[in-house]
């Protein structure tokens, strides 16, 4: 199940050292080191990062802003995060930055189809004029490229090539061809690691990096402030491992822009220890881009990367006053959606519900796209008491993705905790006839037979069914005892037996053989 598992993003990493090489921005680079969670020295009192009270209101008024069709209006009324102070400022601009394009897709679309592209790179060179000169107008290009033409899809690639075609010589039109590229070369990548990934997958992603570096080299040269470009070849350069080329690029947007968001937080992204630099090098990165943040204020988002980034917030060796001075501490200020993506998984990870479902929230408050963490929240939303609320979006979701297991499964466990079991069975039987080898649903379904419904034979099927794909878990063994002694039924003696032969020696299995045990007759 997607929504429960975590799938590492790893896109390829760079030479961070070519990257961030620029004596200008830089000192000489030092050893990596690892810099102290907070909750290493302890200099406040230990106490919760929140209320029951505070945690309830906040989700009461985030499910009252998601009720708000308009993604803009619904990213600006949404709540800041419970016992953390969030600058309205920062949240504003990142709401616009991800939603808020300055012509849509589907003008775009008609501008090309119908030949009128000189209009649309009019309208657009409008908008560099308002990034450049007006107030509040910081990455107004950059975000339109990022929302409408970056685009990995066949669809959007025989658009661009049209609009190429009208106008061949365009920064403009050269700048969208090459984002465009740029995201079918991500695509081809795809999300796994470098290991299981098929070699023809990388020698597409080279062919198409190679083809939107053309267009985006061509783009800079026809107009050095066509900032999306530089935004993009950083992209290419880091799916690449091309160090110089992102240096280069770096170097030029940020002569043309020194506040740019989009280019900072590829270059911090770059500089995380897990593709190859250092929390220092992050450090001085963002601490580079604070002293833009009056002209910007973004690039305060950053603030939350300077102890380690994403790998920092997930290795947290957190007990539950940590976790929350960890939350106080990296998440002062709003932060990027790949730290709050990270953060929630690690929040569940270490059965921190509450935090998660605040992590994961606002990651769907500036991308609401987010489809499995949208499941994902909803499993904890039922957890923390929302059960209604887990219901309508369980109910949302089976709309939005039919043949997800995940959407039947959060309605399915939804209708559970409200006591409707017949609901909650056809769920998870539909889950089951989507994906016939999960174990959770097989577990849900399972433990819904056996122990609410006492449909014995049902759950003889299900236990058997776990047993034969994952014997080493313990709940198969547990339905068939628990069948066995309720129903009754023949063999539980033989099921205690056979699993004492098993796991008998296991430390891990003692918990387990104790509770079969206990269900002996006396």
């Amino acid at each position: 199940m997607t929504s429960r598992v975590w799938w590492l993003l790893a896109a390829g990493g760079v030479a961070i050292c070519g990257v961030l090489g620029w004596s200008v921005y830089l000192s000489r680079a030092t050893p990596a080191v690892r810099v102290q969670a907070p909750h290493m020295v302890r200099t406040r009192p230990m106490k919760p990062a929140f209320t029951e009270v505070e945690l309830q209101t906040f989700l009461q008024e985030a499910r009252q802003a998601e009720a708000i069709a308009d993604p803009l209006q619904r990213c600006l009324a949404y709540p800041e995060p419970p016992g953390v102070n969030w600058s309205k400022d920062v949240t504003a601009a990142y709401c616009h930055y991800g939603l808020d394009p300055a012509i849509n897709g589907k003008d775009a679309r008609e501008l090309i189809e119908h030949g009128r592209v000189h209009e649309l790179e009019e309208r657009l060179a409008d908008i560099k004029r308002a990034q450049f000169s007006e107030p509040g107008a910081q990455n107004k290009l950059d975000r339109t490229y990022n929302i409408v033409f970056a685009d990995g899809s066949d669809g959007a690639r025989a658009l661009l090539d049209a609009w190429k075609r009208q106008s061949p010589d365009n920064p403009y039109a050269l700048a969208a061809s090459g984002s465009a590229y740029v995201a079918m070369a991500q695509r081809q990548r795809g999300s796994g690691y470098a290991k299981d990934t098929p070699q023809a997958s990388f020698e597409a992603m080279h062919r198409l990096i190679e083809l939107g570096r053309d267009d985006l080299d061509r783009a800079a040269a026809l107009d050095p402030q066509m900032t999306p470009a530089y935004n993009a070849m950083l992209m290419a350069a880091g799916l690449d491992s091309d160090g110089a080329y992102a240096a280069d690029a770096a170097k030029r947007a940020l002569k043309v822009d020194p506040a740019s968001y989009p280019v900072y937080a590829r270059l911090a992204w770059m500089s995380q220890p897990k593709w190859g630099g250092t929390v220092p090098q992050m450090q001085r990165v963002i601490d580079q881009a604070q002293q833009h943040a009056s002209q910007n204020p973004m690039l305060r988002l950053l603030l939350s990367e300077r102890s380690g980034g994403e790998e920092y917030v997930e290795n947290c060796a957190c007990d539950p006053f940590a976790e929350a001075e960890m939350y106080r501490h990296v998440f002062a200020e709003a932060a990027p959606t790949r730290m709050l993506m990270r953060a929630g998984w690690a929040a569940q990870e270490r059965r921190n519900i509450a935090l998660s479902a605040i992590y994961r929230s606002e990651l769907l408050r500036f991308d609401p796209s987010e489809l499995d963490q949208r499941q994902s929240r909803a499993f904890l939303l039922i957890e923390l008491g929302q059960t209604e609320w887990g219901l309508a979006e369980g109910n949302t979701l089976v709309k939005l993705a039919p043949r997800e297991e995940d959407s039947y499964d959060v309605r399915g466990q939804a209708y559970r905790a409200l006591g409707d079991a017949a609901h909650a069975a056809e769920d998870f039987e539909q889950a089951l006839r989507l994906n016939p080898t999960d174990t959770w649903t097989l577990s849900a379904l399972g433990d819904l037979y056996v122990n609410v419904t006492h449909e014995w034979d049902k759950g003889w099927v299900i236990a058997n069914r776990l047993l034969q794909q994952s014997p080493d878990e313990p709940l198969g063994w547990i339905l068939r005892a628990t069948i066995q002694k309720s129903q009754p039924r023949d063999g539980l003696d033989e099921t205690i037996r056979q699993f004492t032969e098993r796991y008998g020696n296991d430390p891990t299995k003692q918990p387990v053989l104790q509770q079969l045990q206990a269900m002996k007759s006396p």
